[in-house]
């Protein structure tokens, strides 16, 4: 696939219901529920998942390797930056996120996220060397793909099938009570499922 500016929201919730069609070919007849997204990562697209300090700050959450080579992570033990060997097709998760309970729904949309850059953008960032987090890119270019790549972590986490059929029972529920409700099915943030319903003129 290539790498395009102008892929339309329509595009990325294609390509989302392709991957989740992977997943279970009946997925969309049954009942909502939490995406098993590291499931998906692992075991449909063939990636494997890491989860170690990338930075000092942990400001950084994901990172997608696409060649195999050095990248580098924070060591809490000698309180420095060293190499280290990765694979390509590994994605390298903040372990800071992974063990912070309160960050579990940030957590679950960041595996997308990274999911999002493998399958998008592969064929912008593999030869290069680089991760799609460090990558210096046009300004608008980078704005853009990650854009793409929060929208198809959007589209895998909570898709539109699924969610207007809650939303479809919970007809007369307020806009709150909505995104507590399908937050909790879907397992991710609430500022996410308002931003999801929102887009989807559900609220």
């Amino acid at each position: 696939m290539m790498t395009n500016l102008y892929l339309q929201p329509t595009t990325l919730e294609k390509i989302a219901r392709e991957i989740l069609t992977q997943y279970d070919p009946d997925f969309f007849e049954s009942e909502p529920q939490a995406i098993p997204i590291e499931h998906i990562i692992e075991n449909v697209c063939d990636l494997s998942i890491d989860y170690m300090r990338l930075t000092e700050s942990g400001d950084e959450l994901g990172r997608m390797i696409y060649d195999d080579g050095y990248t580098t992570r924070y060591s809490p033990e000698k309180d420095d930056y060293e190499l280290v060997w990765i694979s390509e097709g590994t994605m390298l998760i903040e372990s800071l996120l992974v063990n912070d309970s309160f960050q579990y729904g940030r957590f679950r949309f960041t595996l997308g996220h990274e999911l999002g850059h493998w399958v998008l953008h592969k064929p912008l960032y593999k030869g290069t060397g680089s991760a799609a987090a460090t990558y210096k890119t046009d300004y608008i270019y980078k704005n853009t793909i990650e854009w793409q790549a929060n929208y198809i972590a959007k589209a895998i986490l909570m898709p539109t099938v699924q969610i207007k059929r809650v939303c479809h029972e919970l007809r007369g529920a307020t806009a709150e009570e909505k995104i507590y409700i399908l937050s909790d099915v879907f397992e991710v943030s609430r500022q996410a499922m308002e931003i999801r319903l929102t887009e989807l003129d559900l609220i």
